[in-house]
């Protein structure tokens, strides 16, 4: 085991720690808002195609904008779009669609396609959303120390497999992940039993592992599987979330130190 100090005081022995992606590692913020803004134009654009009224357009961009946390140039780090999975977001987004007439299987429909649209279109902007999805900083640091001293180490993500990959290739950290759980993954998040499933992929146990999240409903599924140390992280949103399931906090994560395995 390792021994895990924030702020230089010890906290607990270790041998794994399983970390949320968006918000935790990665610098993902300015990337989401330009994905919320995204969509929420091009689903008002489908509504002006259907000759929907200017007043019901206006009601739909608010109402898209509640649900996807969008403030200014800003996201509410406890939004659909921040700690949701792309399947929950477009039944979520169809669910608005549903309020303006259209039956459910059109909403979710148009919700899909819109969605499909909005990533084709990003997609051609690829390295402007490169630059604003760095690593957020102090975890490159981080993984190597936990790597070199022997610290298992697992990504729980809402992401999809294809977004992982993205994610490792894009910030050079091929070969420091140990395990995933990705959106395919069932149970998926938040379930305590997603948790302890990753778990017995480590052949380890909960209490052997710690978790790191920027989401209470991360910290809150952390401490329903028993895990040890459930470390709230508050530094990777500009307006930092409040947090209330964690045991410990932080808001740098050079605040997290690893002594050698014991």
């Amino acid at each position: 085991m390792a021994e895990l100090l924030i702020r230089n005081s010890s906290v607990g022995f270790i041998k794994a720690i399983i970390f949320d992606k968006d918000g935790t590692l990665s610098n993902s913020e300015d990337h989401l808002v330009e994905l919320a803004k995204t969509r929420i134009d091009f689903s008002e654009n489908k509504f002006k195609d259907l000759k929907i009224n200017n007043i019901k357009i206006w009601l739909l961009r608010r109402l898209l904008v509640s649900l996807y946390g969008l403030r200014k140039n800003s996201l509410l780090a406890n939004s659909s779009l921040a700690i949701a999975s792309r399947e929950h977001n477009i039944i979520s987004t169809a669910t608005i669609f549903t309020l303006f007439g259209f039956d459910w299987f059109k909403s979710l429909s148009m919700g899909q396609k819109i969605f499909e649209e909005v990533d084709i279109f990003l997609s051609n902007q690829k390295d402007n959303i490169q630059k604003q999805r760095t690593l957020i900083s102090g975890a490159l640091d981080l993984l190597l120390t936990l790597k070199n001293k022997g610290v298992y180490i697992a990504l729980m993500t809402n992401d999809t497999e294809e977004g992982i990959e993205e994610f490792i290739h894009r910030n050079k950290l091929k070969g420091i992940f140990d395990y995933f759980w990705s959106a395919e993954k069932k149970p998926s998040k938040p379930s305590p039993e997603a948790v302890i499933e990753l778990c017995k992929k480590m052949n380890l146990k909960a209490s052997e592992c710690a978790l790191i999240s920027d989401a209470d409903t991360d910290l809150k599924m952390a401490k329903e599987a028993d895990i040890k140390l459930v470390i709230g992280f508050t530094g990777g949103w500009k307006n930092h979330p409040t947090l209330t399931e964690q045991r410990f906090s932080i808001e740098k994560l050079n605040e997290l130190k690893i002594h050698s395995s014991v």
